[in-house]
């Protein structure tokens, strides 16, 4: 019976549209990854590490930009119309860059290519949540993340590579033709929008009152900005290591995608709160021993080690936050959410980008550390209006695996009275 029941849930999640949804992002995500080594290409056309930074941001800039408007689309004008727009970006964008060979006319293509992420991270995300049982809501938001791990993986060794051998044009093309590819399978997929609804306007002064709104994109907009330093500046850190850079983004990339296979089932059964604390924990560990790297063994426990924390956080913080939509609202609030992340990529090109410069790459990463430590507290002592009502919030966990519970002022529900106390706020 255990084993038919294991079946049906699989059946449940491993539909043909989620599978067409997730190979799209495989594509979509890999081609964003193997653009990694644009760090050593702005360097090698004059930029400094501050530029690096800036030029590397510009495409979060872009994303957070475009965030709003695209966010109004998904919700008015459909999904697949607004995936579609963010898959073509991606293949036009990565030709711009051959015509392109300085620090200043990097930025507005940067930018530009943001709009496709804008796009097509919202929809995409908006029609996998849409097509999501609620029971496996977490589940299918983990599995997206090790779609997304699997791109993480593949990308950055393959753009090295790409980049190493055969030079920065080489890699721009190699870029637009996954995005082609994923526009052409993006056109078989499926609507999820349904027609003809009334839908009640939520404009983002709405969607900001929802205090669980509003924590979860600070810690995802802190957990950003330490990616961002991580991801942008760890090619010129591990420079003179002899080894691929690429391994650490392997390495980070595996490790993120295995744990995902412990915690997709959890996070629906015993919480949202206790994973995500392990995983912040994890991840602010993880930070710490990467900058004390001094050879390739440390840093391969620190790209593990970043790899869970990263790899955890995910599914619990983005199924809390669908826990909190309705379909009216869901492209709205995942804009919202996600602008977080965007903000913290954009921010740390800049603030992280200028401590890199004057204080050095190890100390930013220290830096980083201290962050990541900050947005463990704030989820924490603030999901809820008392510093004792988040803290049991944080650590509620849900009775023999079968239910998750949600704190709101001390009261502990379950998910389906959750879920209608959610809708009706």
């Amino acid at each position: 019976m255990i084993i038919f029941a294991d079946l049906m849930i699989k059946k449940e999640i491993f539909t043909s549209q989620l599978l067409l949804n997730w190979l799209a992002r495989i594509l979509f995500f890999t081609g964003l990854a193997a653009l990694l080594p644009m760090s050593q290409y702005i360097e090698s056309i004059g930029g400094n590490k501050s530029q690096i930074g800036i030029v590397m941001s510009a495409f979060a800039i872009g994303v957070l930009l475009f965030r709003p408007l695209v966010g109004k689309k998904v919700d008015s004008l459909g999904r697949k119309a607004v995936l579609l727009f963010g898959a073509a970006v991606f293949v036009i964008a990565p030709l711009i860059y051959t015509f392109v060979h300085s620090v200043g006319t990097l930025l507005p293509v940067r930018v530009f290519h943001g709009l496709g992420l804008a796009a097509f991270g919202t929809a995409s995300i908006t029609l996998i949540t849409d097509a999501a049982p609620v029971k496996n809501r977490a589940a299918v938001i983990s599995y997206t993340g090790m779609v997304n791990t699997i791109a993480f993986a593949i990308g950055p060794a393959l753009g090295f590579y790409v980049f190493e051998e055969w030079g920065a044009n080489a890699l721009f093309t190699m870029a637009s033709a996954l995005g082609f590819v994923c526009l052409l399978l993006s056109l078989f997929i499926h609507e999820t929008k349904a027609s003809g609804k009334n839908e009640k306007p939520v404009n983002y002064l709405q969607i900001i009152k929802q205090r669980r709104i509003l924590v979860a994109a600070i810690v995802i907009l802190i957990v950003g900005l330490v990616h961002g330093g991580v991801m942008f500046y760890i090619p010129l850190f591990l420079k003179d290591i002899a080894m691929n850079k690429g391994l650490f983004y392997s390495t980070y990339g595996i490790a993120a995608f295995l744990v995902r296979l412990a915690v997709a089932p959890l996070s629906d059964k015993i919480g949202r709160g206790p994973l995500l604390i392990f995983a912040l924990a994890l991840l602010s560990v993880g930070v710490f021993l990467l900058s004390q790297t001094a050879g390739a063994v440390l840093m391969l426990i620190s790209a593990i080690l970043y790899g869970m924390g990263f790899g955890s956080h995910q599914p619990s913080l983005t199924a809390l936050v669908a826990d909190n939509t309705t379909e009216e609202t869901r492209g709205k609030i995942f804009s919202f959410y996600y602008g977080g992340f965007d903000l913290g990529i954009s921010l740390a090109g800049v603030f992280l980008g200028a401590i890199a410069e004057h204080f050095g790459i190890k100390n930013m990463f220290l830096v980083c550390a201290a962050l990541t430590t900050t947005a463990l507290l704030i989820f924490a002592t603030a999901m809820e209006n008392s510093v004792v009502a988040s803290l049991r919030c944080a650590l509620a966990i849900g009775q023999k695996g079968k239910a998750c519970y949600i704190c709101d002022q001390y009261m502990e529900v379950s998910p389906k009275q959750a879920e209608a106390y959610f809708k009706s706020e």
